[in-house]
């Protein structure tokens, strides 16, 4: 379960425009649309990880012959993100978000924007190879349950916390101090990156 709360909260962590956009959301918007963006967040990990979970299990059952493969391509992936985080803009505005929609076009846009970023599935699988889900435990369908509920926890938590500071805090807090905080996720998620392809790498030898 360890291993699955661990890939949740980094794999949330790692959609920084989502924290952003919800920062945004936060400052010009209502505790109902915050909540929406929130939710379709959410929502879009919760899906990519019930796909990555069963389905790292079966390739690390049913393909041991390119496990180290599978850890060279995650170690890539990795190494991409980290580059896409130091070459990212950094933030210089939380309130200039457009005219918000309505509550359901909020959640509907972020799950689908969200779901259609084309790293996010090789993402999560990245990420729970470095955790090491499937070498401290056999990759077996009844370890896959507690690897869910773990990851369910680690989204949960991230995009949670995420709303409760974008609904209660974004309005209060000067706009200065939410644009440095938002502008540490990035380099912290770049050099997170870098340390967990070194580690996937380690654990494929």
């Amino acid at each position: 379960m360890l291993e699955g709360i661990t890939a949740g909260f980094i794999f949330s962590l790692t959609l920084f425009p989502g924290a952003v956009w919800l920062a945004k959301v936060g400052v010009s918007g209502t505790r109902r649309q915050v909540v929406a963006v929130g939710a379709g967040f959410w929502l879009s990990h919760l899906f990519w990880l019930l796909v990555a979970v069963p389905g790292l299990r079966m390739m690390s059952a049913h393909l041991p012959f390119i496990r180290f493969g599978m850890h060279l391509f995650a170690a890539f992936v990795l190494v991409y993100m980290a580059f896409k985080f130091f070459r990212s803009k950094r933030v210089e505005r939380v309130d200039d978000a457009p005219v918000l929609p309505g509550t359901w076009d909020l959640l509907h846009r972020s799950f689908g924007q969200s779901l259609a970023m084309p790293m996010r599935l090789p993402a999560a699988m990245a990420i729970l190879l470095a955790t090491g889900a499937y070498i401290n435990h056999p990759p077996e369908w009844a370890v896959v349950p507690g690897v869910l509920f773990g990851a369910f926890i680690g989204v949960t938590w991230w995009w949670g916390q995420f709303v409760v500071l974008s609904v209660y805090f974004a309005k209060r807090v000067p706009q200065p101090i939410t644009i440095k905080s938002l502008n540490k996720i990035r380099p912290f998620c770049a050099v997170l990156c870098l340390c967990l392809s070194g580690i996937v790498l380690y654990l494929g030898l």
